[in-house]
């Protein structure tokens, strides 16, 4: 019995002792400066960052409990456009890719899954939320966002705010 008590303890230490907390305070830091560097590079303007908090924590894909859960972190970003204040993106970055040594997999993941729709999405958001219709009179702002995304091949981004 003390031999089954010393194992099952013995277990218990080793699986508290490899679990990992997420990513460190520097791998944060480093991860939101990279994203507002990149946000910044790709649409050639200044963004400030509105909210950022990082949470690591189990995800159950289901409520039945049948699939097998998994444990990561996720970013959450609420960047503005200085430029055009009424362009806001909120999204979010999984850290499944990063590890303890490099942030670079989730980077390179985020440049080719999110970077590029980011802020005409933004500019979607900004439609929905104040009720826009296709007939309203658009103001200076939102006409000058329109431009942009149209200039940099977006349109379809924002105009899928009009058929919601």
């Amino acid at each position: 019995m003390k031999f089954v008590k010393t194992f099952i303890i013995s277990l218990f230490c080793f699986f508290l002792l490899n679990c990992s907390s997420g990513a460190s305070y520097n791998q944060q830091q480093e991860v939101k400066v990279e994203v507002l560097k990149l946000l910044e590079r790709e649409y050639k303007q200044p963004f400030k960052l509105e909210k950022f908090k990082y949470e690591y924590k189990t995800h159950y894909p289901n409520a039945s409990g049948n699939v097998p859960y998994e444990t990561f972190g996720t970013y959450y970003f609420k960047v503005q456009a200085v430029n055009n204040p009424i362009v806001v993106m909120d999204f979010r970055i999984n850290d499944g890719l990063a590890t303890k040594d490099s942030i670079n997999g989730l980077i390179e993941s985020f440049k080719k899954t999110q970077l590029k729709d980011l802020y005409c999405l933004g500019l979607a958001q900004h439609y929905v939320n104040e009720k826009k219709l296709l007939t309203d009179k658009l103001t200076k702002q939102e006409l000058q966002a329109n431009e942009y995304c149209d200039s940099i091949g977006q349109k379809k981004v924002y105009d899928n705010a009009w058929t919601r």
